[in-house]
Order: C-alpha cells, then structure tokens, then sequence
C-alpha cells in the first residue's frame, strides 16, 4: 500500500474485487467509500481499471492531500496522467456486449469490425474456455504505438524489442491500431487474442502464468472467425524446427512476467510457437474440454504444468511434453531460413526499412533499388537482373522483391511467372498487405474475381488504411451481391481519403 494507513472495510473490498477480476463486485463495493486516503485510492484504482482516467487522476490527487503521498503514488500518477493524455481525443460506443474507445478519423475504418470480432470472440470463444466475465468486455484502440506504450505501463524499449502492441490488462483490451506497424498486422487476430488473456484471467483469478495464457490465447485466437485452431506461421514453423534440431527451445520460465521482455522478435515467435502448439495437442488429444478443465484446476492452486499434464497425461508433466514433442513430429515443420521483419513503429522508415530482408542487408538492398531505377526506365528485363542479385540463394525472396520482380514480369508480359512469384511470396510472408493487394490486382484483371477477392479482403484485414484496396474491395462486393458490405468499404476509402493521421 502507497498511500498512508491500510486498507479496510469498502476500500478492502474493492481492492479484493479487482484482484480477482470481478468489476460487478468492485462497482457494489465502492458504493461504502468514504473520504479517507485509502478509500480516495480504492476509488482511483476502480476508475482506472474502468478507464475512467480523468477522474482516476483526480480521485489519486485527492488521496495524496487527505493523507500525503509516500512510495509508488508518483509512479501511479504518472501512469494515470499517461493515460489521460493517451486518451484524451477518444470517443466511446458501445454496441452488444462490447465498449470501444478510439480516436475519430482514420481509426474508424476500425470500428465497424472491431465490433464484429469481439463479438464473436465473447460468443464464440467465451463458452469454450468455460465462460466469459459478465458485464462485457471493453477495449481502447490506439491510433499510435506511442500512445500505446504511454497508456500500457510496457517499457518502450521492451515493444520496439518483441513488436507487442496490444495487452490486455486492467480489465480492458488496450489494442495499437494497425498503423502502429509500418506495414499493418493482423489485428483482429489480436484483438481476439487480447480477450482470451482476459477470459483465462478471470476465469482463473489470474493465476495462470504467462506461457499458459500466451498458449491458450495463440491456439484460440481463431476461433472468432473459424472452428479450427490457429497454425503456426511458416516463420513460426521455420523457428520451431530449427529449435527441436538445435535444442535451443524457450524455457516457460524464461517467458515470465510477459513475452514483450524477451531478448528477440525472433525469440517471442519461437515462444508462442512452443505454447500454442502445446495447447493445441492438448485439445487434439483429449478434446476442445480439455482447456476449460485446466483453468479449473489453475484456479484451484494447482501449478500450471501439473494441470495441464493432469488433463493430458494422468498427471505426467514428462509424458505430457515428450507426446507434445512427438506431435511435433507430425507436423512436418520446414527448416526453411525465412527473415524476421524489425519492429518499425509509428511511420518510421521506409518500404525497404520495413522488409524483413531489405531492411537488414544493405548489399541486397543497393541491388533492388538499383533495379527500381532500371524499372522506371522502362527497362524490366534489366531490373530483374539486378532483383536476382538481391535475392540470396539460401532464402526466400523477400516481400518487397516478389512485388517488385513481379511488376517486371507484367511489363514483360510474362503473367504466369508473376502470378507464381506473388504466390510463393504470400506462403513464405502471408502478413504482407502489399503483395496481397498486387496478387489481387493481377487476378481482378485476369478476370478471377473471387481469387481477387480473397487476396484484397486479407490484404485489408491487415492493412486497412489503404483507400486503393478498400475502394476495389467495395467493387469486388458488389460484385458478390453484397451491397451492405460494398456501402461499408466504399465509406473507408472516402474517409481515408479526407480524415487527418494522428501525429502522436
């Protein structure tokens, strides 16, 4: 306790709620506060977790006079005070069961779906892990990574090292928008995935730890949109055989308190690839059930692994992981070497900065840009001379070369072997809008409308601020008869077009 004298009574009580996750029985409690410090600071603490920040501030200011401030009220104002500037332009709609938060402008392209997928995450995905927290679930969508990092209590250092830009914490989703990234990502994946750690949390009075939350949010991430569990990532596959031949797994304790402190990107992947495969032969082997039954034992006392291993294995942990390795094994991961993307937050850098090759091998990069030059010349057969010197023999082409080699294969008229390029490009790096959008573009004019479809529908999914692909999108649904959803994509491409950025 920060604040002088100790909890009891309502303030007790109200702390005791939000320690359990139980924001019905937080709001009946704070009813008996008072005026002291303690019940000033059981108020504070009830509104941030609300995300009520001006009047958490205010509640906090009041404690601090009534009883003096002493050790941690600083760093928790300063917190609230982050958080009222994060979210200081911020509207707030509640549809269903589900509260949104988020900056008008560009970030409304966001809203419509955004509802759509916590929607169905809390229908879909809540009665598997053995029911959702009553009273909904709210989320904050920030429109840079930067107010994220402000808002989130995460060291800056620590999301510019792992990329993780979205958390649930405090009872709320606190989600970056996708222009966070410099090239998108798959946000509502995220989103999903942010309200299964809150479920599990709730459901086990948050005692599950860390790899057991980041195991069962990544496996069921999916299930918002589809009945299967998610696969892994041909990146994710690439680093987990390669850890299996190399004995460099991720210890489970080494993912303690969060995965955003690990020493890598390359790292996290690998860490989610282990724990999300474990749970996912967990539920191959005894049921989708399974999971729900963990979290009871979790929430009983019983250690993690145990649970998990008592669910799994009749209580085997070594069992438990030597049949999670062996189901490894019928995986048939590919050892193949495919390059990691640098975290590149909030517009910085360039289109070659934000490849995942071109932005770590300055020598490959000379030869691409020098084949950009070529291009613009009207000389393709040239640059694609210059992009093969830019491809290593011992890797996957990157995104930003597929696209561009291409577009020199078009201006050949060699179609074929550019449909195939782009193609191979989407199995190596499939969270890559832009290659999305130029196989969609390619196809929409070789008249495969559904396959156009499909490629500018991902593409936006991950990048949806880009007027172009929203716009053909809106024409591609009309096409499929689909005039409500036409009218919703051809509103983004107008917005986008007129709304402002947010500079910070």
């Amino acid at each position: 306790m920060w604040i002088g004298g100790a909890l009891a009574g309502a303030a007790e009580e109200v702390a005791a709620c939000l320690d359990v996750y139980d924001l019905q029985c937080a709001q009946r409690a704070a009813k008996g506060l008072g005026k002291t410090g303690a019940d000033q600071v059981a108020r504070a603490e009830l509104e941030f977790t609300l995300g009520n920040f001006v009047e958490a501030r205010d509640a906090l200011k009041l404690a601090g006079a009534t009883e003096g401030a002493t050790e941690g009220y600083a760093e928790r104002m300063l917190l609230f005070e982050k958080s009222v500037g994060a979210t200081e332009d911020f509207v707030t709609d509640t549809l269903g069961d589900v509260t949104l938060r988020y900056r008008p402008g560009m970030d409304e392209v966001l809203r419509d779906e955004a509802f759509e997928t916590l929607q169905a995450a809390h229908d879909r995905i809540g009665p598997v892990l053995g029911g959702a927290p009553p009273g909904g679930v709210r989320m904050e969508l920030y429109p840079t990574a930067q107010r994220f990092i402000d808002a989130s209590s995460l060291p800056g250092s620590a999301v510019r090292t792992t990329g993780v830009i979205a958390l649930s914490k405090w009872t709320r989703l606190l989600v970056s928008s996708p222009r966070a990234l410099g090239r998108g990502y798959e946000w509502k994946d995220t989103t999903a995935h942010e309200y299964i750690h809150y479920v599990v949390a709730w459901r086990t009075l948050d005692k599950a730890p860390v790899w057991l939350q980041e195991g069962i949010a990544r496996s069921h991430e999916s299930l918002w949109r589809q009945d299967e569990p998610a696969g892994l990532t041909p990146a994710q596959g690439a680093l987990l055989a390669d850890a299996l031949v190399n004995d460099t797994l991720v210890p489970l304790q080494k993912m303690h308190p969060s995965m955003a402190f690990l020493s890598s990107a390359d790292e996290a992947a690998l860490a989610f690839a282990q724990v999300s495969t474990m749970v996912v032969y967990l539920r191959e082997s005894k049921g989708p059930g399974a999971v729900s039954k963990v979290l009871d034992l979790v929430r009983e006392g019983r250690d993690a692994l145990q649970a998990v291993a008592d669910v799994g294995a009749a209580g085997d942990s070594a069992a438990f992981m030597k049949g999670w390795k062996d189901y490894l094994g019928t995986l048939k991961l590919v050892s193949k070497k495919l390059a990691t993307s640098k975290v590149i937050l909030d517009g910085g850098g360039d289109e070659f900065e934000t490849d995942p090759l071109l932005g770590e091998r300055a020598d490959l990069a000379r030869y691409a840009r020098l084949g950009d030059l070529l291009l613009d010349a009207k000389r393709a057969d040239a640059a694609l001379v210059e992009y093969q010197k830019a491809s290593p023999h011992d890797e996957a082409p990157s995104p930003l070369l597929a696209s561009r080699t291409a577009t020199a294969l078009l201006a050949l008229s060699r179609r074929n072997e550019a449909r195939g390029v782009l193609q191979a490009s989407i199995e190596d790096y499939p969270e890559f809008a832009s290659t999305r959008a130029a196989l969609g573009a390619l196809l929409l004019a070789d008249g495969d409308r559904d396959g156009a479809w499909t490629q500018y529908r991902a593409g936006v999914d991950i990048d949806p601020f880009d007027a172009a692909s929203q716009a053909t999108l809106a024409d591609l649904y009309a096409a499929r008869g689909d005039a409500e959803r036409a009218e919703r994509h051809r509103h983004y491409a107008r917005l986008l077009q007129s709304a402002e950025p947010a500079t910070r």
